[in-house]
């Protein structure tokens, strides 16, 4: 008997348990011969379409109906009579012919796509696999659906959708996930939540907020080492990325007395950035190489989030350096236009990340380096760049070809020439102290790792 006619006998059997039987029968002859060339491939396929065409009708009965298309589903995915491209149709196919009736096949549709999804998935094409498990009916009152369940196509949902760059989409779907989250026990959902979240912040450029949860993921000793150090040089990265200010300075002080840090390949930028040291373009352009593409996205004023980071750093370098600056000055140490040193230095004056006033008629920006030395005191940040080597240097040699535009610290007088008041020495004394203590103690602490018996000798002396 050929296929056609088994097909129609099975369709006039009245015994429900016959029925799927010979369903199920019929399902393994048509996988069981194995399909090499591609006509013998289209012929199956086709036996496929009309084996689900046929067992999805009204007529058959919604019982054997289910058990048929479940049986299709499992048998389609474990066989290798199939190529890739000829399971992607058959799956399409079966959906299509469900679409009117998805209700009374809720659990066969879910696994469908399911499948269908992986499919996709292993092919890379992101969004058409995030498309599909879209399709999961997991919010009808017909069936009980466990919410570990909903959670892991939610979380799977967010996870393509980010590798496609469509943050924005994710993010709806991770809400959805959040309010599940809490009667989750699954460690692997729970961890995949936290990244999310991450990946998110960092997509929307939230970098303080993504930085610092990288850097908590990053513990998780549940999470293979690897995947772990690859987690914390991400913190690294948005960390570098975040606005200047007093909350990145303490994000940078937290990686930067992290051992594990010193074995990234962005150490050297962390370091210079943590000590309050002025980047130079070299540099940038290396560490630019190894972002990812939102992370070089153009902003309105058609700088990128690097460029952005990198004058904000080197600003709040500088104004841990000069009292007071012109704006041409300022500028070409940042690489900018005066106007553009100007407008940066407002708007973080503006924010509260910077403190400081703008003389627009004398062309000046005066620092409050008190200021400064509190947000390093407060951030645990090592400043006091001024005092060393390259920084001061440059600060020096800049201020001689002003011609004065740039005055440095009348320690005598409580007022600059242009009548600020300046900042009091007790403080700056007491900050200048405490960053010689602090890095004595981190000289202690190296010498101690690499040394241990040389530390302890001197130590019980």
């Amino acid at each position: 008997m050929d296929f056609e006619a088994r097909l129609a006998s099975i369709g006039q059997v009245a015994n429900q348990k016959d029925k799927i039987k010979g369903y199920q029968d019929l399902l393994a002859s048509i996988l069981q011969d194995s399909a090499t060339d591609e006509s013998q491939q289209a012929a199956t396929r086709q036996q496929l379409e009309k084996f689900i065409t046929a067992a999805t009708e009204e007529s058959v009965g919604l019982v054997v109906s289910r058990q048929a298309l479940s049986d299709f589903t499992t048998a389609v995915d474990a066989t290798s009579s199939l190529s890739t491209e000829n399971k992607k149709e058959v799956y399409k196919h079966a959906l299509d012919k469900v679409q009117g009736r998805v209700v009374s096949f809720e659990e066969q549709v879910s696994a469908i796509r399911t499948h269908l999804a992986t499919i996709y998935e292993d092919e890379e094409d992101w969004a058409e696999a995030a498309q599909v498990l879209m399709g999961i009916p997991l919010d009808s009152g017909h069936r009980i659906i466990p919410n570990e369940y909903k959670v892991g196509v939610y979380i799977r949902i967010v996870r393509l959708l980010l590798e496609d760059d469509e943050a924005i989409s994710a993010e709806a779907y991770l809400n959805r996930a959040s309010v599940l989250m809490r009667d989750t026990k699954d460690l692997s959902l729970q961890l995949t939540f936290k990244l999310s979240q991450a990946r998110i912040s960092d997509f929307k450029n939230k970098f303080l907020e993504a930085s610092s949860r990288y850097h908590e993921i990053s513990y998780i000793q549940d999470v293979d080492y690897d995947e772990r150090m690859h987690i914390l040089s991400a913190s690294v990265v948005c960390a570098v990325l975040a606005p200047a200010g007093p909350q990145r300075s303490r994000m940078l002080a937290t990686l930067y007395k992290d051992d594990r840090s010193q074995r990234l390949p962005h150490f050297s930028i962390l370091e210079k950035m943590y000590l309050d040291r002025v980047l130079r373009s070299n540099e940038v352009s290396e560490f630019a190489g190894t972002l990812k593409q939102h992370q070089l996205a153009l902003l309105p004023d058609n700088t990128t989030v690097l460029d952005r980071a990198v004058i904000e750093h080197n600003l709040l370098s500088a104004s841990k350096i000069y009292n007071n600056i012109s704006f041409e000055e300022l500028g070409a140490l940042l690489g900018v236009t005066p106007e553009q040193a100007e407008a940066r230095a407002s708007k973080m004056m503006g924010e509260g990340r910077m403190s400081g006033s703008i003389d627009q008629i004398e062309r000046l920006i005066f620092f409050d380096r008190t200021h400064g030395a509190q947000l390093r005191l407060g951030a645990g940040a090592k400043g006091g760049a001024g005092s060393k080597g390259g920084a001061g240097g440059s600060g020096s040699g800049a201020g001689g070809s002003s011609g004065g535009a740039i005055n440095t610290m009348d320690d005598e007088e409580d007022q600059d020439v242009n009548g600020h008041e300046a900042p009091m020495l007790s403080t700056l004394w007491d900050a200048s102290i405490q960053d010689l203590c602090g890095h004595v103690e981190e000289l202690v602490g190296i010498i101690g790792a690499k040394y241990p018996e040389y530390v302890a000798s001197k130590i019980a002396l």
